[in-house]
């Protein structure tokens, strides 16, 4: 039995898994101490937070180098601090720049406990060579999706995996009544602009674009979600550009408002595992800078970017990427769905597919019990 654990996350989603992970550990160890970098998800659920996981959240490379000092100075003082205390086990969730990192510097201090990755790195879309550092480094990794779990084992690397924690987490998601008061018979267009700095500079003013489209043709009600992630200062100014342009923000879960939905609009990520778990279908945005477009376009070994779309290798969702995400595409894709119910029956068969490939509940369950019997 674990009685001592470490754990660190990097940013809202890891926060989120390192809750779920925390709270059913302490089902089966209720005595467990479990500490580390954490945000209010983790502390929520019953973990120490050492440090708070906004250390570490950045996003894009032109965010990354001038913090790079910080980053190696952050990395030491909790290496330092697990080799004092030398915990049974150390889980580390996502943030694989960092992780990885900070997982060989334990192993060369000479930590011989358990390193676990939870949430391994996407070796299987890019950057393949870091399976090495997972089989040196790593006692076993905990990937969230089948197709990441047969990749790694492929490559001799000790994985486990049961489903992914979106199929428990989402059994429940239901329209509340201050939804159905707000917004009553509207035909809801749900626009999700991430929960990331980087997410609200490159796709805000997209999604504004659209959303103008959608009001000037007058079928569709185009509403804004306003991620929990979202620091306050980025909170207020989605509010405050989105108010000031005449359009509805919804305040509460990002999952009910597209659940209310017709179809979702939206920055890649895992908001698009939690559409096509709801049955909506969305066209996934993603822009970025065009030099390391050209340069991730040479290096990606993967032709999709959206999860769902990678489950069952069909073209579930439109991806529209750099100078291709347009408002005028959006709403577009938005209408070959919406417009067409041939293609509507088609995209929701798949949509429920994939699903099917999402494996049983309850993930944080069976991660609990691996970092305890393994």
């Amino acid at each position: 039995m674990n009685e001592n654990i470490f754990i660190s996350c990097g940013e809202v989603s890891g926060d989120i898994y390192a809750g779920e992970f925390i709270r059913e550990f302490l089902k089966i160890n209720p005595d467990a101490r479990i500490w580390g970098m954490l945000g209010s998800e983790g502390v929520k659920s019953g973990g120490d937070m050492r440090w708070s996981y906004e250390e570490l959240k950045l996003m894009g490379i032109l965010e990354v180098i001038p913090a790079l000092p910080r980053i190696f100075k952050l990395r030491n003082q909790i290496a330092r601090e697990i080799m004092k205390e030398k915990p049974d086990a150390v889980i580390l969730v996502d943030s694989p720049d960092y992780h990885l990192m900070l997982a060989h510097s334990l192993r060369k201090q000479g930590y011989s406990g358990k390193i676990v990755s939870l949430i391994p790195p996407t070796v299987w879309a890019w950057r393949t060579g870091r399976v090495k550092n997972l089989k040196r480094d790593f006692d076993f990794c905990l990937p969230l999706f089948s197709f990441e779990h047969k990749f790694l084992l492929k490559h001799d690397v000790h994985s486990l995996w049961k489903s992914h924690p979106l199929v428990h987490n989402m059994k429940n998601v239901c329209i509340s009544e201050e939804f159905r008061k707000r917004f009553g018979d509207e035909k809801i267009i749900a626009l999700m602009p991430g929960s990331r700095h980087y997410d609200i500079k490159f796709h805000l003013d997209i999604l504004l674009g659209t959303a103008e489209l959608l009001r000037r043709e007058g079928k569709y009600l185009p509403v804004f979600s306003v991620a929990p992630g979202l620091s306050e200062e980025l909170s207020d100014e989605l509010k405050r550009r989105v108010s000031a342009s005449g359009f509805e923000l919804w305040n509460g879960e990002g999952r009910e408002l597209m659940l209310g939905s017709c179809a979702v609009a939206g920055v890649s990520g895992t908001v698009a595992v939690e559409a096509m778990m709801l049955n909506r279908y969305m066209v996934v945005i993603y822009n970025m800078n065009r030099i390391i477009y050209a340069i991730l376009k040479r290096i990606v070994h993967v032709k999709n970017i959206s999860v769902p779309n990678m489950l069952t290798d069909k073209q579930i969702y439109p991806e529209l990427l750099c100078d291709d995400a347009t408002p005028d595409n959006i709403v577009r894709k938005l209408h070959s769905y919406l417009d067409d119910e041939n293609r509507k029956r088609e995209i929701d068969s798949y949509l429920i597919e994939a699903k099917t490939l999402m494996g049983e509940e309850n993930a944080a369950s069976f991660w609990a019990e691996c970092i305890t019997n393994q």
